[in-house]
């Protein structure tokens, strides 16, 4: 188990939501394609995140977004600040509870897509504990992923990633542990070469894209399947790195 640092990539001072960031509309529930660098709900050193500039662009532009009156904006999972992709948000009290009561009872599966920095084997499962905040006490609580290798050679691998819980920081923790941190993490990762990965490419943070969501066995009203289409930070290294962009 590895100890976090407190270092951390800047993190932006404002966010304007952009309705073309929608991914899905319908029965209380919002699908949005969240930016990496921006946090999904306000916090202790957040303000404002998407929960509530979704909520604001709402209220402001009356009949684009049904939100339940005096009901806010409610992130039904997590994804981390410097993640993007999928996020799923209730605009209804029902909704909310009905999604909700799904990924308690771990009928929610996610895909990620992450750059890796060194070599992998070409798939694996990785098991171990990490921190979580359970009942409002922070413990190490057992955690696993499963990853594929889509590309890479000595210095950097691009994986997919399926994990099997929702642990905070679970996939970038993980590879920590073996001695792969995700490139360019500072805080799992080496300060120096995270710095340099992040430099040469010309990313601002690690790149960890949640790529779909799935409702298993689906919810009446929804669809099953949620999907963010791959950020252009993906395809530029995969181009500079002349690997194939993986579009499934």
């Amino acid at each position: 188990m590895r100890t976090k640092s407190p270092r951390e990539p800047a993190r932006p001072a404002a966010f304007t939501f952009d309705p073309a960031r929608i991914l899905f509309q319908g029965r209380g529930v919002l699908a949005v394609d969240k930016p990496a660098g921006i946090p999904v709900h306000r916090g202790t050193d957040h303000p404002r995140g998407l929960a509530e500039a979704v909520d604001e662009w709402a209220r402001t532009n009356p009949g684009r977004i049904e939100v339940e009156a005096g009901w806010p904006v409610s992130p039904l999972h997590r994804l981390d600040l410097e993640a993007s992709g999928v996020v799923l948000l209730g605009l209804t009290r029902e909704a909310t509870r009905d999604v909700q009561s799904f990924f308690a009872s771990g009928q929610v599966k996610k895909r990620y897509f992450a750059f890796v920095a060194g070599p992998v084997a070409e798939e694996a499962t990785i098991k171990g504990k990490v921190r979580s905040k359970l009942r409002g006490v922070y413990r190490y609580v057992p955690s696993r992923i499963d990853y594929r290798r889509l590309a890479g050679d000595e210095r950097l691998s691009l994986v997919e990633v399926s994990p099997h819980e929702g642990r905070t920081h679970q996939i970038r923790s993980l590879f920590a542990d073996i001695g792969r941190p995700l490139a360019g993490d500072l805080r799992y990762g080496k300060p120096k070469p995270a710095r340099q990965f992040l430099a040469r490419f010309h990313v601002p943070c690690l790149l960890l894209h949640a790529r779909e969501l799935r409702l298993v066995g689906g919810i009446s009203g929804l669809p099953e399947l949620f999907q963010a289409p791959l950020p252009d930070e993906f395809r530029r290294v995969c181009a500079e790195k002349g690997w194939a962009v993986p579009e499934n």
